[in-house]
């Protein structure tokens, strides 16, 4: 393993006991704890390439302030030019950015243009009730009110996710902030129940990446092997590839886990990445909230089982990277004009 793939693994592993220290605490400890925590990671490992970061934040806020109603496009727009420019620094002949933070600045464009969504939303939704004169309650996944710059930057910090993943909206964010009676909400058994395949994953990562390592496709004398070996090559090292993320986005959702982040009712029927998809009302009390039965599809990432033995390529982008596709489908192809194929 690689000294970067040491300190992915090593961030992972101590997110998991700093999710059991948040879990009960309480939002304002939990906002500003988990982002500086997240900071902290960010200039560990970044250091002053952490400006990238804050730049896209501030841009984006700015925009989600001037253009409330549009900012969404304006987001997407901002986000991902600078994100063009930001891995053009080195022909540039800027300074090249940490492997760490490429990373963390493709988890923030993710968070970023759906924190653009969800403003214009509340929006959209706030001109409607005044249009038509009266107030409709509460609506499923819609924000309380436009975050502030201070709580834009925690929702970007947060240390859940910040370089590997899950993607989460910010109104997931505020759930677990806002999450009532957190000690009913169990943690543990689930993070056992998904924690379990990991080391055999780990093992199978080390024994494939020893027996073909990639390194040797670099060599002069891999291009000296007949055409079915070299074809032959790919399936370990692309199966080596698989084990190596399944670790990663196991061992990040069980940081969640740990912190009871992205935990809904399984009544809510809730969705990778996306939240629940029914309206469910919040326990009364203690005693409620601990007879509710409880899932973690929210910040569920990966799906393996699914992933190796689909059938269908479409299967197979589905149940991989899972948050993320549900971002791609919620603000890139729904969004584009309906008849434009070529665009979507």
């Amino acid at each position: 393993m690689s000294p970067e793939e040491w300190t992915y693994l090593v961030v992972l592993l101590i997110s998991i006991p700093i999710g059991f220290l948040f879990k009960k605490a309480g939002p304002g400890l939990k906002r500003w704890g988990a982002a500086a925590v997240g900071l902290g990671l960010t200039l560990f490992t970044c250091g002053p390439h952490t400006l990238h970061s804050l730049v896209t934040i501030l841009g984006t806020w700015a925009l989600i302030q001037a253009q409330p109603c549009s900012c969404h496009a304006l987001a997407l727009a901002w986000t991902f030019s600078y994100l063009l420019f930001f891995r053009a620094l080195s022909l540039l002949g800027l300074p090249t950015p940490t492997p760490f933070t490429n990373a963390v600045q493709l988890l923030l464009t993710l968070k970023l243009v759906s924190l653009a969504s969800e403003v214009q939303d509340l929006h959209l939704a706030q001109r409607k009730e005044m249009a038509s004169g009266f107030s409709k309650g509460p609506t499923l996944g819609l924000l309380p009110d436009v975050p502030s710059l201070m709580e834009t930057l925690s929702y970007s910090y947060c240390y859940v996710g910040i370089m590997t993943g899950p993607f989460f909206r910010y109104r997931t964010y505020l759930d677990w902030l806002e999450q009532p009676f957190p000690g009913a909400v169990p943690s543990l058994r689930p993070l056992l129940r998904r924690a379990w395949p990991a080391p055999l994953f780990g093992l199978l990562f080390l024994l494939s990446s020893h027996l073909f390592p990639l390194e040797a496709v670099r060599e002069d004398a891999f291009y000296a092997r007949p055409l079915p070996a070299r074809l032959f090559y790919m399936i370990p090292v692309f199966f080596a590839f698989r084990m190596r993320f399944y670790v990663a986005w196991i061992a990040a959702e069980c940081g969640c886990i740990a912190a009871g982040f992205g935990a809904y009712p399984v009544a809510a029927k809730a969705r990778a990445g996306g939240g629940p998809t029914l309206q469910c009302p919040p326990p009364s009390s203690p005693e409620k909230a601990a007879s509710l039965e409880y899932d973690y599809e929210t910040i569920r990432n990966i799906d393996c089982y699914s992933t190796d033995f689909c059938v269908r390529v479409r299967d197979g982008m589905r149940y991989w990277n899972m948050t993320v596709q549900w971002w791609l489908a919620q603000y890139i192809y729904k969004s584009a004009p309906t008849r434009s194929y070529v665009l979507r």
